[in-house]
């Protein structure tokens, strides 16, 4: 109630000092419709970039409802725990919104030394971190070939965004899972056996 409230608030502060509520339309509605579709680290600009426009409407809406469709399920999953739901949030709007930058990624990122006792559990760390280095070291070369040097075109760049997006996804649900894994070995032990032959909890 008070959020809701002090939202209200700021919008009709926000409204007053700019004079009308077009300010909406330049902020919510900007981020939501996707008018602009320069180069990013995001997955929304070559898409729209390369779609037919009397589709745009439809597929607006998919990619949008990205930003919403886990927020239920992580909820009830997380519910003790919402300090790493809100990690795991931050992380997918870094990855499905329409405009993200670096300093998105950033935030969430920073925030994992907090489950460091997780560590031991995740087993895409080696995966995740080459995929990280090579599009943090790609990225900057595919797009100067492209935009400056015009010897490389829009395809090399989204493949490297591509990828980089998939790491942040491949972290989100590694970290995720450990958090399971652990829960699991707390309340029934590491030891694992399947018809008395020992076995291991693993991400298929």
């Amino acid at each position: 109630m008070s959020f809701t409230v002090s939202l209200g608030l700021l919008m009709v502060m926000s409204a007053e000092i700019a004079g009308g509520w077009d300010f909406l339309e330049a902020t919510y509605g900007f981020i939501l419709a996707a008018p602009d579709l320069t180069p990013n680290i995001g997955l929304f600009w070559y898409f729209f970039t390369e779609m037919f426009e009397h589709f745009r409407l439809f597929f607006l809406a998919t990619f949008q409802i990205n930003a919403f469709v886990y927020v239920l399920p992580l909820s009830i999953r997380l519910r003790n725990d919402p300090v790493l739901l809100a990690a795991a949030l931050l992380a997918f709007t870094a990855v499905f919104r329409s405009y993200p930058s670096l300093g998105d990624v950033g935030l969430y990122m920073a925030l994992l030394p907090m489950w460091k006792h997780l560590y031991p559990f995740m087993r895409q760390t080696f995966i995740v971190g080459c995929m990280f280095v090579a599009t943090s070291v790609l990225g900057p070369i595919m797009y100067n070939l492209w935009i400056f040097n015009g010897s490389a075109n829009a395809n090399f760049y989204f493949a490297v965004t591509l990828a980089f997006n998939t790491a942040q996804i491949f972290l989100v649900t590694d970290l995720l899972f450990a958090h399971v894994k652990r829960e699991y070995h707390l309340f029934h032990g590491s030891k694992m056996e399947v018809n008395g032959i020992p076995a291991r909890l693993t991400l298929q």
